[in-house]
């Protein structure tokens, strides 16, 4: 069996490595992770059952257990959402925004990935969808209500609209 040596690969003169993507990640900077990685990092999994809090706040969410993936700054991203090439959708890709984390304004904590995608309408349970990671927008918040929740659910959501659909960004 023959070996070669490759040269290491630099990107603005520093060497890409698996610790420098994991560094970036965690540092809530997915923009590095995407350069290193010449594509957005991504969670894919099997769409479940939540609590149903979301659709009563006017925001469904697909949500993900985080399984065997590294864990990202906990916090509010945009996002793009492949859904399941082998489901009624074929593959298609959607723009949204996506809470990474434990869910702190609600008890029991329980880490999920929970993703609302903005131009879609349809029945996701039981689908393998993959969330990447494009723009991280702020940490994780405990609110004191409801109210407060959702308001700041409705600011992330145009923030990732801005920063993910070039036609919002006028």
């Amino acid at each position: 069996i023959g070996a070669e040596a490759v040269e290491a690969v630099l990107l603005n003169g520093e060497r890409i490595s698996s610790g420098r993507i994991r560094e970036a990640l965690q540092a809530a900077d997915p923009g590095t992770a995407t350069k290193m990685l010449t594509r957005p990092f991504a969670i894919a999994g099997e769409v479940i059952h939540g609590d149903k809090r979301g659709r009563a706040l006017g925001w469904p969410t697909a949500n993900l257990e985080l399984g065997n993936y590294l864990r990202p700054t906990y916090g509010i991203y945009a996002v793009r959402v492949t859904l399941d090439a082998n489901g009624k959708d074929g593959g298609s890709e959607h723009s949204g925004v996506a809470s990474l984390g434990v869910r702190p304004t609600f008890d029991p904590p329980k880490e999920l990935l929970e993703a609302v995608l903005f131009d879609f309408d349809g029945d996701l349970y039981g689908q393998t969808i993959e969330v990447a990671l494009h723009h991280y927008l702020r940490p994780e918040m405990k609110f004191d209500g409801l109210e407060a929740l959702k308001a700041q659910m409705d600011a992330d959501a145009k923030e990732a609209k801005r920063l993910l659909l070039p036609s919002l960004r006028a």
